[in-house]
Order: structure tokens, then C-alpha cells, then sequence
């Protein structure tokens, strides 16, 4: 028994070595949170570093240094800490999710793409990394696989305008108009005050002719966000083909009044200005 005690004694020894270790590196760490809520990089950086240095497998530590170094414009070092601490910790799906947001900023879109499925992988309910797997799909030409990320995104939140709308894109841009006008429609149903949504199914409801119904929605639009130039350019046209000449002139006056760059072509297009 004598013996037995002795050999548990050094463990005991060891594993309260550790958790104190691991204390004082939390410690450090809620210190650096403090600082970067207060604005303070600097400090912020160094109390990270004191924790990673402290207990080299803190993979918060290793997360929030590669947060810092990003806000600061390093975006070596933040990589490399965005690395360590998916390498520490291979299910921490934010970790993924922000690694490829820093990845498609450095311009390696392979490497982006992998890691946003990762974090899907990890987390099949996580639709902001779905919205943006299906971007991507969609840049690379895979319309597919886009509208298919998009479809899992809005079985997660139903409620949420972004991947009606892109999906909608998507659809107009492949030659669905019908199921475009589908999608807009739930985005504007899921965000009413949507200015885009309008701007979307009005363009939509135009692709098909049914101008009036097109007029109807960028009346919409323009209501939600007078400013927005390119609405005062679509009604124009949609206003021009049912002959409301002096009413799309005024729309393109607007829109030069603006600065909108096409104003001017459809200024002399139509109006012979």
C-alpha cells in the first residue's frame, strides 16, 4: 500500500501542475478579451501571448492572437494562429469559418473553400458558412452545388432574407426567372422594408414582360430607399416600354442627378438628350 501512495503521489503532483498552468493561461486570456474590448490591440496581443506561452495548448489563446493580428493588418501571423488553433482543436468550427473569411482575403480560394466545408462538416446547422459555400459554388461556375448550399442554409433559418435572395440571383442568372420571382418573393416576405427585394422581383417580373407588375415594385423600392440610383434606371426602362416616355426620362434624370454612369446612355437613348 506504502508503494502504491508513492506512485500516485507524482501524479497528483503532475495534474495539479497542469491545472494550474491552465488557470493562469485563462487568466491571461480574459485579460486580453478585456483589452480588445477596450480597443487595445496591443495590450490585447501581449496578454495572449502570455497565455499561449503559459499553456501552449490553449487553442482560445491561439484563436483570438490570429483575431488580433488580422484587425491589425498581419494577416501572416494570423493565419498561422487561425491554423494552430484548428490544429489544437479540429472541431472548432468558428475557428474554420473565420480562417476561410481571412483566406479569401489573401486571395487562396482552394484553401477557403475547404475550410468553410470543414466547418459545415463540423456543424451542418451552420448556415452563414452555407450561405458562403454557396457563393463560392456559384463563382466557380458549379450552379448546382450553390443552389444546393443555399437549399441546406435556408433549411437551418427560414426566416433569414440572404439565401432567398442569392439563390433568386442564381436562378435569374441561369434562365429561371420563374423560380427566381419565387425566391424574391420569400425575401421580401422574410424582410419586408427590403429595398434589393423589390429591385430583385421587380427586374424579374421585367425579364418576363410583365412590366406593369415590374413598375410596381420598383415604385417600392424607390419608396424604402430614394437614393438608390440603379432602381430610378430599371423603372426607366420598364417605364419606357409601355410608353411612358416623359415618365422614364424623369426617372433617368434622377438617375444622373445621382451620378449613376448610365444615366446618359439612356438619357440619349430615350429621351434624345
Amino acid at each position: 500500500m506504502k508503494y502504491t501512495l508513492l506512485a500516485i503521489i507524482p501524479l497528483l503532483i503532475i495534474f495539479s501542475s497542469c491545472k494550474q498552468k491552465h488557470n493562469e493561461s485563462e487568466e491571461h486570456l480574459i485579460k486580453g478579451n478585456d483589452y480588445v474590448l477596450n480597443d487595445d490591440l496591443d495590450n490585447a496581443l501581449k496578454e495572449y501571448q502570455v497565455a499561449l506561452r503559459i499553456d501552449t495548448a490553449n487553442w482560445r489563446a491561439s484563436y483570438e492572437l490570429g483575431g488580433v493580428y488580422e484587425l491589425q493588418g498581419d494577416f501572416t501571423n494570423a493565419l498561422f494562429y487561425f491554423n494552430r488553433a484548428v490544429q489544437l482543436n479540429p472541431k472548432f468550427t468558428l475557428g474554420y469559418y473565420n480562417k476561410a473569411n481571412l483566406e479569401e482575403t489573401m486571395g487562396d480560394e482552394k484553401a477557403s473553400m475547404k475550410d468553410l466545408k470543414t466547418a459545415v462538416s463540423n456543424h451542418k446547422n451552420f448556415f452563414l458558412a452555407q450561405i458562403a459555400v454557396g457563393r463560392k459554388e456559384f463563382s466557380a461556375g458549379h450552379v448546382k452545388e450553390a443552389i444546393g448550399a443555399l437549399d441546406e442554409a435556408i433549411k437551418v433559418r427560414q426566416d433569414f432574407y440572404l439565401p432567398y435572395s442569392m439563390r433568386g440571383s442564381f436562378k435569374f442568372q441561369t434562365g429561371d426567372v420563374a423560380g427566381a420571382i419565387e425566391d424574391f418573393n420569400m425575401e421580401i416576405k422574410t424582410l419586408p422594408d427590403h429595398a434589393m427585394g423589390y429591385v430583385n422581383r421587380g427586374v424579374a417580373h421585367g425579364e418576363l414582360k410583365d412590366y406593369h407588375t415590374a413598375i410596381a415594385d420598383l415604385d417600392t423600392a424607390i419608396r424604402l430607399d430614394p437614393k438608390w440610383s440603379q432602381a430610378y434606371i430599371y423603372r426607366g426602362q420598364f417605364l419606357a416600354n409601355v410608353n411612358s416616355k416623359d415618365s422614364a426620362c424623369a426617372d433617368f434624370n434622377m438617375a444622373q442627378a445621382q451620378h449613376n454612369p448610365q444615366a446618359d446612355g439612356y438619357l440619349k437613348k430615350y429621351c434624345g438628350k
